[in-house]
C-alpha cells in the first residue's frame, strides 16, 4: 500500500478492494494494515463484510460494490453503517432513493468493456443524470473496472476503454453533473497507464502481490507477494502392497511404493493450490491422484526417511528447494493469480508476519 501511495501521489484517493475476505488474506487482519498505510476507502462486495469492519472499529469510508439486491433491509443497513452504495442501472437508483430515510452516498459503476456488472456505456450518461436528480441520493462519482483480456494484454485495449470512460466524464460535467470521484485504474491499468489522469484508483490484487511475475508488470513499485507459504504435515506414512485390480486403483501403483497423507483437500482449496508435487525433507513428493475432500495423497517412495509429522510444503521453501506461486499458476494454467489465496479454505490457519519480515 505504501508503494502504491508513493506511485500515485498524495492527492489521488486509493480505493482498496477487500472483497472475498480481503482476497483470501483475512478481512479483519488486513484492514488496519491498509488504513495505517494510507488507504482512503475500503471496498467490499458482501454486506456482512461491511458489518464486520464497522464492528471492528473501522471508521474510514466503505464502498459497497455492486452485487446486492436492493430492498428495505439492505438500505437500512447502508444508512446505519454509513456506507457508500453502488448503482448499476436506473432501477437500482430509484430503489435506493425510494427506500432511504436519509440521504445516502452513491457511486455509479459503468461498464466500458468488461461486459459485467455496470451501467452500459451507451446509456450511462442518461442513467447517471437521472440518478443524480433523485431525492435521498448524494451522487459522488463514477467508477469502472476495465477488462484485461490477458495479464499481458495490449495497452491499446486499456486505452480504448479508458477513452470511453473519459468521454462519459466530459459528457456528465458538460451537463452540470458534479463528479467528485472518478476511478478506472485497477491493477493492470495502474501498472501500465498510471492513474489514467483520474483522481482515484480502485486497486485489488496489487495490494496483496497476487501477480504472475512472468507476465505482470509493476512499474517502479516494489511489490511483495503476501502469499508467503502454504504448509501442512504428514498424518500417515505407509507402504502400498497391491497385486490385484491394479487397473481400478485410484492412481498407478508399483512395487515398493510408499504413501503419505496430508490433512488438506479440495475443501481447503488444494486443487487450486498445488503444482503437482510438494516438498518433504527438501525433496519432491508428487501428488497421487486428485485431492479428496479433506486429504491429499503423496508419493513418498523417493523419500524413505519421511515420517509422521514431517512438514509438507505446498508453496514455499524447504531445505534450499522452493515452490513458488508462479509454479502453481503455470502448472494449473491460471490466468488469475488471485485465485490462489481466495481458494484457501477458512479451516486453514493463517499466520501473519510484520511489515519487515
Amino acid at each position: 500500500m505504501r508503494e502504491i501511495r508513493q506511485f500515485v501521489g498524495p492527492a489521488v484517493r486509493i480505493f482498496a478492494a477487500m472483497k472475498a475476505n480481503a482476497y483470501g488474506f483475512g478481512l479483519l487482519e488486513v484492514a488496519p494494515v491498509l488504513v495505517d498505510a494510507g488507504v482512503d476507502v475500503v471496498c467490499v462486495a458482501d454486506l456482512s463484510d461491511a458489518v464486520q469492519l464497522r464492528q471492528s472499529g473501522l471508521s474510514i469510508p466503505i464502498l459497497l460494490y455492486a452485487g446486492n439486491l436492493v430492498d428495505a433491509a439492505l438500505v437500512r443497513r447502508i444508512e446505519e453503517l454509513d456506507l457508500t452504495a453502488t448503482i448499476t442501472d436506473v432501477g437500482v437508483a430509484r430503489a435506493y432513493s425510494s427506500l432511504a430515510a436519509s440521504r445516502i452516498r452513491v457511486l455509479a459503476k459503468v461498464d466500458v468493456g468488461l461486459e459485467r456488472l455496470g451501467i452500459p456505456f451507451d446509456i450511462a450518461a442518461d442513467v447517471i443524470r437521472e440518478s443524480a436528480r433523485l431525492p435521498n441520493l448524494r451522487f459522488e462519482g463514477v467508477y469502472a473496472h476495465l477488462h484485461a483480456a490477458t495479464s499481458d494484454g495490449p495497452q491499446s485495449y486499456f486505452e480504448w476503454q479508458l477513452a470511453r470512460f473519459r468521454t462519459l466524464l466530459e459528457d456528465l460535467r458538460a451537463s452540470g453533473v458534479a463528479v467528485e470521484t472518478a476511478a478506472a485504474a485497477s491493477t493492470p491499468v495502474l501498472t501500465r497507464l498510471g492513474t489514467g489522469g483520474l483522481n482515484s484508483v480502485d486497486v485489488g490484487r496489487l495490494i496483496y502481490g497476487s501477480l504472475r511475475t512472468d507476465r505482470d508488470v509493476t512499474g517502479p513499485m516494489v511489490i511483495r507477494n503476501a502469499f508467503r507459504s502454504l504448509r501442512s504435515r504428514l498424518i500417515q506414512c505407509k507402504p502400498i502392497s497391491r497385486t490385484e485390480h491394479l487397473a481400478e486403483a485410484p492412481f498407478a501403483v508399483h512395487d515398493g511404493m510408499r504413501l503419505g497423507i496430508v490433512p488438506i483437500g479440495y475443501s481447503d482449496g488444494m486443487d487450486m493450490l498445488n503444482c503437482g508435487y510438494t516438498l518433504v525433507r527438501g525433496r519432491r513428493a508428487p501428488l497421487l491422484g486428485s485431492p479428496s475432500l479433506e486429504h491429499t495423497r503423496l508419493d513418498l517412495t523417493g523419500i524413505p526417511d519421511a515420517v509422521l509429522g514431517d512438514e509438507v510444503v505446498i508453496v514455499g521453501s524447504q531445505a534450499g528447494e522452493v515452490i513458488t506461486t508462479d509454479d502453481v499458476l503455470v502448472h494449473l494454467g491460471l490466468e488469475q493469480p488471485a485465485k490462489m489465496a481466495t481458494s484457501v479454505g477458512p479451516a486453514v490457519r493463517r499466520l501473519y508476519f510484520g511489515a519487515t519480515a
